[in-house]
């Protein structure tokens, strides 16, 4: 066990009810919550929040005992993807405090020791975890512990200790009931009239290994210190995908913006541990009766992350968009190969002042479609007319460096009277196109005419002769 390492322990109590709730609409406390499992061919309740407890339902419960004595119960299949899901999400935000994060079985342990040099001391820096984690809507526990096998189970009580020896002696009063054992495991230890830690631990180790087997002394060893914990460390993924089924298959476009602004949050730690910007993000939803999906889009015209632009995108796209089926699955792809950069901001004041312009084309595009909106950059062409292109709105290219070009240019070269203009600054030449079956050879001047006006004029030698206006400066 190396020096000064120090583990920290995240659970989330009821976590797999907590995975189920987070994607459904708030409910008013009251109501009586449950989670049921089904083993046997029989459904039984796992886990509950208080209203149920006031009602007499407990865990262990079947499901229609439960329904029996509160016929207002709220049950839920339990969803082992939504529970993996939330492990991920704990991770994600373990991740910006440790790069030595790993899942373990209903928790995440993450090396703090280290971190502490960054972050600043112990408490500090569990006190911003426990925030963020409430930010997001987790109801998490916290522990800390010398070894990383000992770390969630403190966190089930919420203890935090730092040295071996202390973590010991603390261990050694628990009842059996507070391990990570098997059922089967407890059953078999009070079977043997053992009730504590301390109890086990006063057996010799031979005796243990040979009634209880080896995979008990090793993982008592593990949690005391006595040897090392294989963990598998956790790393964020590359690109972001995340498939989502819902609770209830749903048509309503209130409920699927619900579970959209939940990957959204999902979202938003991923970009963060990244460091990515988010340039755009596709939707797919998928009908509960297998008919084609339904695929949508949303474009930010400033990379970053916004969450209530996006979302404001994603309720105009959900509103125009037409469902004949009810939705029980949903897809979301995040495109974020761009690197973050900090948002410029006044000097003065601190304001974001760069961020109106690309909210309005964000809208825009929401309301109008892609391709009703359109913006010019510049294209490598020395003939005027072919040195500009249409773009998507946003879009931002760098011209080659020319001589001065007029503000506007007409929308075919007119023909003019070299009498009537007096020269100011030329001749440039342009001649090229020859290679498009379009070439032009022309000499380009800066004139005034009589009435003052700022010109661009050129005399063409090829395909016509004469002299011709082109633009005009501002």
């Amino acid at each position: 066990m190396p020096a000064g390492a120090l583990w920290t322990g995240i659970i989330c109590p009821q976590g797999a009810l907590q995975a189920v709730l987070r994607l459904l609409p708030a409910m008013a406390p009251e109501t009586p919550m449950a989670l049921h499992d089904t083993a046997s061919g029989r459904a039984r309740i796992i886990e509950i929040n208080q209203a149920a407890r006031a009602r007499g339902v407990h865990p262990g419960q079947a499901l229609a005992d439960a329904l029996a004595i509160a016929p207002d119960l709220e049950s839920l299949p339990r969803d082992r993807k939504a529970e993996a899901r939330l492990l991920e999400e704990l991770a994600m935000i373990a991740y910006r405090y440790s790069h030595q994060v790993a899942i373990t079985g209903d928790g995440v342990v993450l090396e703090t020791g280290g971190s502490r040099r960054l972050h600043g001391d112990l408490d500090a820096m569990l006190g911003a975890l426990e925030e963020e984690l409430s930010t997001m809507g987790l109801h998490a526990s916290l522990g800390t512990a010398p070894v990383p096998a000992a770390a969630c189970l403190l966190a089930r009580t919420g203890q935090h200790v730092t040295a071996v020896e202390t973590l010991r002696g603390t261990l050694s009063g628990w009842p059996l009931r507070r391990l990570a054992l098997a059922p089967a495991e407890l059953q078999k230890l009070d079977g043997l009239g053992l009730k504590s830690v301390r109890d086990v631990l006063a057996l010799p180790r031979f005796e243990r290994e040979r009634r209880l087997g080896r995979t008990l002394n090793r993982y008592l060893d593990q949690i005391h210190g006595r040897e090392q914990t294989p963990l598998v460390y956790w790393q964020p993924p590359e690109t972001f995908c995340q498939l989502l089924e819902l609770p209830v298959p749903t048509i309503r476009s209130e409920a699927l913006l619900f579970a959209l602004n939940r990957v959204l949050e999902h979202l938003h730690q991923w970009l963060r541990v990244r460091d990515r910007a988010l340039s755009g993000i596709e939707i797919e939803l998928l009908p509960e009766d297998r008919r084609p999906k339904i695929e949508l889009s949303a474009g930010l015209g400033q990379p970053g992350f916004q969450r209530d632009r996006l979302l404001e995108i994603l309720r105009l796209k959900l509103e125009s968009t037409r469902l004949s089926s009810a939705i029980a699955s949903l897809r979301v792809r995040a495109d974020s190969s761009i690197e973050q950069r900090p948002p410029q901001a006044d000097l003065w004041t601190g304001t974001n002042v760069n961020d109106a312009w690309p909210a309005l084309i964000d809208r825009l595009v929401a309301r109008i479609g892609e391709d009703g909106l359109c913006s010019i950059a510049p294209c490598p062409d020395h003939r005027p007319e072919k040195a500009w292109t249409w773009t998507a709105p946003g879009t931002t290219t760098t011209g080659a460096d020319t001589p001065p070009r007029p503000n506007w240019l007409l929308p075919e070269p007119r023909p003019c009277r070299t009498g009537e203009l007096r020269l100011i600054d030329g001749p440039e030449r342009i001649e090229a196109g020859w290679w498009d079956g379009q070439d032009c050879r022309r000499d380009y001047w800066t004139a005034h005419d009589r009435h003052g006006n700022r010109l661009w004029v050129f005399r063409e030698y090829k395909p016509r002769d004469g002299w011709f206006v082109h633009g005009l400066f501002g």
